[in-house]
């Protein structure tokens, strides 16, 4: 039985899973809004296509990237780690010395901030 697509946001994830996707969209009648098809566009992948109960499907267009919810989970540990080794660090200033995971700790936390300090801007 196949998934009607009508009124459904499909997150794709590889350039596989969105070929089988259209292919199922096609069958289902839909095509790109303000095209007369639903060929394979070359879009940015990972991707959301959205399917509009009047046929139509949209995809995110935006510049930028989407990001799956398991690489910001993963980069938050990782975020939490390096907090945690710089924290050591700073309480054993004098009993330790910098080794390289205290030094990639450090750069992470230099770059998440300084991110987050352009996404501000």
């Amino acid at each position: 039985m196949m998934i009607d697509l009508t009124g459904k946001n499909v997150f794709v994830r590889t350039q596989e899973e969105y070929s089988k996707v259209l292919r199922m969209a096609k069958l289902q009648g839909f095509k790109w809004i303000e095209e007369n098809h639903l060929n394979a566009l070359n879009i940015p992948i990972p991707n959301m296509l959205k399917f509009y109960d009047n046929k139509n499907v949209t995809y995110y267009s935006d510049d930028k990237p989407l990001y799956e919810a398991s690489e910001i989970v993963a980069c938050e540990e990782k975020i939490k780690e390096a907090i945690a080794h710089v924290k050591y660090f700073a309480d054993n200033k004098y009993r330790m010395s910098l080794t390289d995971k205290v030094i990639e700790s450090m750069l992470l936390l230099a770059d998440t901030v300084e991110s987050q300090l352009e996404e501000v801007k």
